[in-house]
């Protein structure tokens, strides 16, 4: 059985582009949240995966960003929480056969820990230890924590990793890049992250979602100067934009290979796609990988 660190050794690990994207090309009315597309379409979900992998993926990542409590609670599904989590897990990994990892998605559970909100910060790591024991349980190859912008709630994700067992756990931060300089939401630079989540137990650390490939560059350049870690850099294909009636992210897959390249020279370990990136993106990021 492969692992991330024998991926790491070979080459570059290529991870999947968006799942919401590819929930959302499918047409499919009545998936909200996007994870009961897990039990409710459990053969698009596996399409999905095929896909992915197909495309050159070596690492890709359960349908299960919003799969914690409160986040479910929104849709009234927090009662199928073991279930939704559950489903994802087994289908990717029957997809994978072994052949490609299984990341666990955990994304923010949208509540505001206290000063900030009134959500108490051991609840939020509860929440997060909840999701994650169930993604564990179930059998995912490493845990990724992804688009937190409050540092404090990415802590609380990682401590909850590691409270319930995760062996391999990375986290990813989205930050906002402007005159100022770059920083998430709450205010934490890349130095401050790399170094809170290194000194926390990290075992690979990055930033996905984001403004685009040149928005992403600049973060990548910051996060690579500020760790020896493994980096997993995921940006978005721009923001989008309506176009009859459709979202739209403009930003093409050969535009996504010229991003690749510069991430090989740069030494980003990982690479992969957020939202508005397709298989064709990744299929072109794979065949540079191959040759690098």
């Amino acid at each position: 059985m492969i692992d991330i660190k024998t991926l790491i050794r070979k080459k570059p690990v290529l991870f999947d582009g968006a799942m919401g994207t590819s929930i959302q090309n499918l047409g499919l009315e009545n998936i909200d949240p996007p994870e009961l597309l897990n039990i409710i379409h459990p053969e698009k979900l596996e399409e999905i995966h095929k896909n992915y992998i197909a495309a050159g993926a070596m690492v890709i990542k359960t349908n299960t960003f919003g799969g914690t409590r409160p986040r479910l609670k929104l849709t009234n599904t927090e009662n199928k929480i073991e279930q939704l989590n559950s489903a994802a897990v087994k289908i990717a990994k029957e997809i994978a056969k072994g052949k490609v990892l299984v990341a666990g998605s955990v994304g923010p559970t949208g509540t505001l820990i206290e000063p900030y909100g009134d959500t108490p910060r051991e609840k939020v790591r509860d929440y997060f230890a909840e999701q994650i024991d169930i993604l564990i349980s179930a059998g995912v190859d490493l845990i990724l924590i992804e688009t937190m912008i409050s540092l404090d709630e990415a802590l609380a994700a990682l401590e909850a990793a590691k409270s319930v067992g995760s062996k391999t756990t990375g986290v990813t931060m989205t930050f906002d890049v402007s005159q100022q300089g770059i920083f998430t939401s709450f205010g934490n630079s890349p130095e401050e992250v790399c170094n809170t989540l290194e000194e926390n137990g990290a075992d690979f650390i990055g930033s996905n979602c984001g403004e685009g490939f040149d928005a992403m560059l600049k973060v990548a350049k910051a996060i690579r100067l500020q760790t020896e870690l493994p980096v997993l850099i995921q940006p978005n294909a721009g923001l989008p934009v309506v176009k009859n009636g459709k979202l739209i992210y403009e930003e093409t897959p050969e535009h996504f290979a010229s991003f690749v390249k510069t991430m090989l020279e740069l030494g980003i370990e990982f690479i992969g796609g957020c939202c508005g990136t397709t298989y064709k993106h990744i299929e072109k990021a794979s065949e540079l990988i191959k040759l690098h």
